[in-house]
């Protein structure tokens, strides 16, 4: 089974995402800030799983960390490679999510979600991952002009929040478009 790094995994749909991934046998590692999660959620991901206090340490392993931060990420690819489990896919959760709280901060929604996104890249690229899910929004439709919504709806985001959204998916198109070797699905869900 595949080694796969989850960003944002100790929130409410990574949570959910690694328990799937895990009783499907993958091995996980996680990175998370918590600074809108629980620690606690990823313990009860080993539980919900199954996983024994050997099989957490092997399968489940968590790093406390800031996709912006550049170290972090090197040191996540290059353990994972000198354990001999290379990282085979990134699944991508991290990120600020408040439709609210984004018009009091714009600039940090800016810098967590697309510069995150782009050291993010970097460092898979550095490593040669190429495969990326992408934890997008139905924000990116703005104000709709009917319902239901179409995937192929115009994308008209109107909020900082949704802007960022939108931007990291116009990269994403870049980057794929540039380079075949790039495997990259975008989700463009509703809350859950």
């Amino acid at each position: 089974m595949a080694r796969i790094l989850i960003t944002g995994g100790a929130g409410f749909i990574g949570s959910h995402t690694c328990v799937v991934l895990l009783e499907a046998g993958h091995e996980l590692v996680v990175i998370d800030s918590f600074a809108n999660s629980s620690y606690i959620a990823l313990e009860r991901v080993s539980e919900i799983a199954g996983l024994s206090s050997d099989d957490a340490n092997y399968r489940l392993e968590i790093v406390k960390g800031d996709i912006r931060n550049n170290e972090v990420l090197e040191k996540i690819f290059t353990t994972a490679i000198e354990k001999g489990r290379r990282i085979e896919a990134v699944v991508h959760f991290a990120g600020l999510k408040s439709v609210k709280e984004c018009l009091k901060d714009a600039l940090e929604y800016w810098d967590v979600n697309v510069k995150g996104t782009c050291c993010l890249l970097s460092a898979m690229n550095a490593h040669n991952c190429r495969t990326l899910i992408f934890s997008s929004s139905a924000t990116i439709y703005g104000i709709p002009k009917s319902l239901p919504i179409s995937e192929n709806d115009d994308i008209r985001p109107i909020t900082p929040y949704g802007n960022t959204k939108a931007t990291v998916e116009k990269m994403l198109l870049d980057i794929s478009g540039m380079n075949i070797d790039w495997r990259i699905a975008t989700l463009r869900y509703f809350n859950p």
